[in-house]
């Protein structure tokens, strides 16, 4: 079963810079859309730490796609990627944030804050078209 709608779409290149774009899109997404504001904070974040990871890690020069659409007291967040790696992000592993800066190891912060941070994350992946798909939710709670 699908969920509603996708309320706006839009597909960016895979590059850091594109950045500035897809937080453009988000305003005027939450704009158009009528979602509350105050979720955009951390739509944005979740958008941004999921893209930055395709792009870090996909290895593909394929768009990626990221859809918005309203839901009941908030917000569902889609980011696909064609062309990459099966990298689950609900599985990443969860760090120590209590050991001492030196001794923890980089990476995975802003996935586990992410995970933290939203209501729900799923992942989804199709070997036959190596596509990756996350969706989050975040809802006023």
């Amino acid at each position: 079963a699908r969920g509603p709608a996708v309320t706006a779409a839009q597909a960016f290149r895979p590059i850091f810079a594109a950045l500035a774009e897809l937080v453009a899109f988000t305003a005027a997404s939450f704009e158009a859309e009528g979602i509350d504001p105050s979720l955009l904070t951390v739509v944005d974040f979740a958008l941004e730490e999921l893209f930055t990871n395709v792009v870090k890690y996909g290895g593909s020069s394929a768009d990626i796609r990221v859809e918005l659409r309203a839901i009941p007291g908030g917000v569902e967040g889609c980011l696909t990627a064609e062309g990459v790696g099966d990298f689950d992000v609900t599985r990443a592993p969860s760090l120590d944030t209590h050991l001492p800066i030196d001794q923890r190891q980089p990476g995975g912060l802003g996935l586990q804050l992410t995970r933290q941070m939203v209501d729900s994350i799923e992942y989804e992946y199709q070997d036959t078209q190596r596509r990756s798909r996350v969706t989050f939710r975040k809802t006023l709670a």
